[in-house]
Parts: C-alpha cells; sequence; structure tokens
C-alpha cells in the first residue's frame, strides 16, 4: 500500500470495526489515512496514536457518510491534499432491533439513508476521484469497501429494516464493480457475522444475562465464538491492497461460518 491515500468513514467507536480496519490498514503503510465519523469525540486520539505508533500520516475529519457534501468534502481534501484517492472503506452505518411491528417508513427511511445511500455516494464520488491521474499515479485504479452484514443473505441476523439496507449494499457493490469495468476500480462489500463493537453490545450484553441463550448463541458459529474487529479488519485491509486485485463485485464473509449451515441441530452432531 506505499503511497497509497484512502479514506474510512465510521471510525469513532472505540469497539468498532472502522477503527480496528484503520490499525489495520496503516500497518500496511499507506501514505495517509482519513479517519471520519459523525462523531467525532476520539477521533483526533485515533489518528494522534495511529501516526504515532506507525508513521502513517493520519487526519481525523467529522464526515456525516449519508451527506453528499461531507463526502465530496473530504475527497475533495484528499485529492489537494495528495493528489490522489486509492481507497474508500464505506463503514458507517446504524442499526436496530425492531420488530417488524415496531417499523415505521421514518425508520425504515432512515436506515436506508444511513447504510445504503452512504454507499451509493461513496462509489460514485471516490471512483471519480480513482480516475484521476497524475504522475504519480498515471493509471486510474482503486479499492472501495463496504460494510454489509449477513443479515444481506440470511433472515434472522437483523431487523427487517437492517437486512434489506444491507442486502442493498451488497448489490451496489455488485453493481458498481461493473458500472466501473475496465477503470481498475474495484468495489466489494464485506459482511461480518456478530461481532463484538458498540452497536452490538446491548445485544451481547442480554444474552450474556440468560444461560440458554448463552447456550445458543455459543453454537451459532462453527467457531462457537463471537468474532473480533480486528478480524473484520483485517479482510478489509486485504480486500484494499494490491494482493487483492482480481477481486471485485464481491460479498465476503466474515462470520465464523455462521451462513455455512442451516441453523445448529444437535440432532445432526458428531458428538
Amino acid at each position: 500500500m506505499e503511497n497509497f491515500v484512502g479514506i474510512i468513514t465510521g471510525c469513532n467507536a472505540l469497539t468498532g470495526i472502522g477503527r480496528a480496519t484503520a490499525y489495520s490498514i496503516a500497518k500496511k503503510n499507506p501514505k495517509a489515512i482519513y479517519v471520519t465519523d459523525i462523531k467525532d469525540s476520539d477521533l483526533s486520539t485515533l489518528a494522534k496514536d495511529i501516526t504515532n505508533t506507525t508513521g502513517v500520516e493520519c487526519i481525523a475529519k467529522r464526515v456525516d457518510a449519508s451527506s453528499d457534501e461531507d463526502i465530496k468534502g473530504v475527497i475533495d481534501d484528499a485529492m489537494k491534499r495528495y493528489g490522489r484517492l486509492d481507497f474508500f472503506y464505506a463503514n458507517a452505518g446504524i442499526g436496530n432491533a425492531k420488530s417488524m411491528a415496531e417499523q415505521t417508513k421514518e425508520v425504515f427511511t432512515e436506515m436506508m439513508v444511513n447504510n445504503t445511500w452512504s454507499v451509493f455516494a461513496a462509489v460514485k464520488y471516490a471512483s471519480a476521484a480513482m480516475e484521476i491521474t497524475s504522475s504519480e499515479k498515471p493509471k486510474s485504479a482503486g479499492s472501495i469497501v463496504a460494510t454489509a452484514s449477513i443479515a444481506a443473505a440470511r433472515s434472522g441476523a437483523g431487523s427487517m429494516s437492517y437486512a434489506a439496507s444491507k442486502a442493498a449494499v451488497v448489490n451496489i457493490c455488485q453493481t458498481g464493480a461493473w458500472r466501473l469495468h475496465g477503470k481498475n476500480i474495484r468495489v466489494n462489500a464485506v459482511c461480518p457475522g456478530v461481532i463484538e463493537t458498540e452497536m452490538t453490545r446491548p445485544l451481547l450484553e442480554a444474552i450474556a444475562k440468560d444461560p440458554r441463550k448463552q447456550r445458543l448463541a455459543k453454537l451459532h458459529t462453527a467457531l462457537e465464538r463471537y468474532g473480533k474487529p480486528e478480524e473484520v479488519g483485517a479482510m478489509v485491509a486485504f480486500l484494499i491492497s494490491k494482493d487483492a486485485s482480481f477481486i471485485t463485485g464481491q460479498a465476503i464473509t466474515v462470520d465464523g461460518g455462521a451462513t455455512a449451515a442451516l441453523p445448529y441441530l444437535p440432532l445432526f452432531a458428531d458428538s
């Protein structure tokens, strides 16, 4: 990733995927990383720590990922400072645990704007910047990755509005990859399972209070545990890197095997 310049959204959460990914990418020695979020209470600390521990220039910036102006603004800033954009990780998003009966048009729309339009805007504006060439970057190139979810492919992994928004993310990445054919700009989605983050903390705390739910949760993956943000971050860093140069239009699952089987049935267990 030498000389790479890129942007990550959704980085403020102290135990989030965005923050973990920033460290994973920084270890690959890019030129600069923008860490962004609509909440910026911990962004500056993150940026300083990445720079101090890795030597990579890291810029903290408040960005509403669902705002066209904010997305264009951070991309423009990167182009003015460095003259190039090589990767964009559209990670920002929201969730809810509302039942179908509790869902409203407003709730559904909020979910789609934050989880889906933010990815569309990232693909739209980041790809345009990635096409710009210079003496340092003589050819169009780049990698865009978006956070989807196993809820995009399987029911039971999120509320209806959340699942719909993440299914749309996968479709945007697949469609975007082909809309950009011939430009050497790759677009992929990463689909995490249950990961230990600030967003999932209320769910995991509720499960921890119920022994029956604890037993069932342990069996929801073949590895019998939840995922770590760093495990998703490592996959994103790979997809951004040149090592993944022939991977585009894909939805890569990081779920401990959760979607590899039907719901767990002790009847068919080996032991």
